[in-house]
């Protein structure tokens, strides 16, 4: 029986990078500190090996590495989310039976690529996984600007109502979509996954973000949910705008490296990600550098 609900995914979780080193090997030194510094910030938890931790360029045993590294310099002060979902249902069924015996809380899957999978076989995808582990939480990962499928209520409402299924992490601009699975769901978890949009999320029934920004910047996250829950929407406003200002600064130059290389300014080389990337070059370097100095004051 699944014992994770969502009021225990109500919180501002770090889409976390993964620091490397110049041959591209993952630097498990520099990912337990920033993991320890982000917590000084006050995230709540971390989020593993998704979009901003390059989880699909990795092979599947730094996977498990990299989860288990998080998970030891957590201490147990935040929960861990594991990202496990691959294009092969057998990886994710290994990623996830290594993840739940490895301490995280829930694991998280995109929908399978490349292939046009039909919804039918997406959702078997899913419930092949909870088959194999009939105890695993799992929260489903809508990002359909990168895997090319668009999750509702309608075309996953099976998927939905699985009682394994805990919430839905929503990296999608239509946040209408968001609120008739909150109404239609009652139960699941609304995760937020655009960082621009996180106050336009609350207002539609979100109650978390996992964001890639939050790597540097948690406390502005902070402050743009206590005002929401405040009821101070020019005060949420105004936060939103200065978490705004730097998404759209990192967005310019290439927003994971961005991050990996603000925390090499933070004193913590987390290098530049893995090719087909390309590193930044002088121009970004200064344009995330003026990114750093700005005020966490609005």
């Amino acid at each position: 029986m699944v014992n994770v609900k969502a009021e225990q995914l109500s919180r501002i979780w770090s889409a976390l990078i993964t620091p490397t080193r110049e041959d591209e090997s993952v630097n498990y030194e520099a990912l337990e500190r920033i993991v320890d510094l982000q917590i000084q910030d006050g995230v709540e938890g971390f989020y593993c090996c998704g979009s901003s931790g390059e989880g699909l360029l990795l092979t599947l045993e730094e996977r498990k590495r990299v989860l288990e590294h998080v998970v030891r310099a957590a201490g147990g002060r935040v929960p861990v989310i594991s990202h496990v979902g691959t294009i092969r249902t057998r990886d994710v069924i290994d990623l996830a039976r290594h993840a739940m015996s490895a301490g995280a809380l829930a694991v998280s899957m995109i929908p399978p690529y490349y292939y046009k999978f039909s919804m039918d076989e997406i959702i078997t995808y899913y419930e092949d996984v909870i088959r194999a582990l009939p105890d695993v939480p799992a929260i489903v990962y809508n990002i359909p600007q990168f895997t090319g499928v668009e999750f509702s209520k309608d075309n996953a409402g099976r998927l939905l109502a699985n009682e394994n299924i805990v919430g839905i992490k929503h990296t999608s601009t239509n946040l209408y979509s968001l609120e008739r699975m909150g109404q239609a769901f009652p139960g699941k978890a609304l995760i937020n996954g655009f960082d621009e949009q996180l106050l336009g999320a609350l207002s539609m029934g979100a109650c978390a973000t996992i964001g890639t920004t939050v790597n540097l910047f948690t406390p502005l996250f902070l402050k743009v949910r206590a005002a929401f829950q405040a009821g101070d929407m020019a005060e949420a406003c105004r936060w939103q705008r200065a978490i705004n200002l730097r998404v759209e600064g990192a967005v310019k130059v290439g927003i994971f490296n961005a991050m990996k290389y603000g925390w090499t300014l933070r004193g913590v080389d987390c290098g530049f990600c893995r090719a087909p990337f390309k590193p930044l070059d002088e121009a970004a370097r200064r344009a995330v550098a003026e990114l750093m100095a700005l005020p966490l004051e609005p």
